[in-house]
């Protein structure tokens, strides 16, 4: 794994640039934010990587700071978020307004970066309140509809999921645990069975 570059940056745009490391030149896809703090073409540079391995590519994601390289690999972490979606958010948020928006439960902002919508935006919620381990509220649907009475199953139906799926999600969870514990774990119920719960 590729975890660190030190070089000579010899191009550089708002979304990549090209490291020469010991007449190595490495191609780094980078968030706007990364661009303007590495420095200038022809300045030494040092990047915090992430090596992603697919079946056709082999594709080097670089970072100023370790904390943003965690918060990138976080956000891979949830169901939906791609590599474009990742950057996206970090390249429009600093780290500390990321944090702030998932500790207020303010999900609606995260639609400000490109790419996110409503459904990503309340998933990237609970799964980073989760991940993080703050406190924050579930995501209500934006429907005035109130008769599930069960804001778990309110924040499922929000995420896509038909009432008939959440509420059996929602049966196999305890009841005693915080209305966040149970959306995380109903999450997992639904992301596990991928045909069981949700395929009916």
């Amino acid at each position: 794994m590729i975890a660190e570059l030190k070089g000579v940056i010899v191009h550089k745009d708002k979304d990549s640039c090209v490291l020469d490391v010991h007449g190595i030149g490495f191609q780094v896809a980078i968030t706007a934010r990364t661009a303007v703090q590495m420095g200038r073409i022809g300045e030494n540079a040092h990047l915090y990587t992430v090596l992603l391995v697919r079946e056709d590519e082999w594709r080097l994601i670089g970072f100023s700071e370790r904390a943003e390289r965690k918060v990138f690999s976080d956000l891979l972490a949830v169901n939906g978020v791609g590599v474009k979606a990742a950057l996206g958010l970090l390249g429009h948020f600093k780290l500390a307004d990321l944090e702030s928006i998932v500790s207020q439960g303010e999900w609606k902002s995260l639609q400000e970066a490109p790419g996110v919508g409503a459904k990503l935006a309340q998933r990237l919620q609970i799964e980073l309140a989760s991940r993080w381990q703050v406190q924050a509220p579930v995501p209500r649907p934006v429907s005035e509809d109130k008769s599930s009475q069960d804001p778990v199953v309110e924040g499922l139906i929000t995420l896509g999921y038909s009432a008939e799926e959440a509420w059996a999600a929602v049966r196999l969870v305890p009841e005693d645990e915080k209305d966040e514990v149970r959306l995380r774990l109903a999450l997992k119920k639904l992301d596990r069975t991928q045909g069981g719960v949700r395929g009916g």
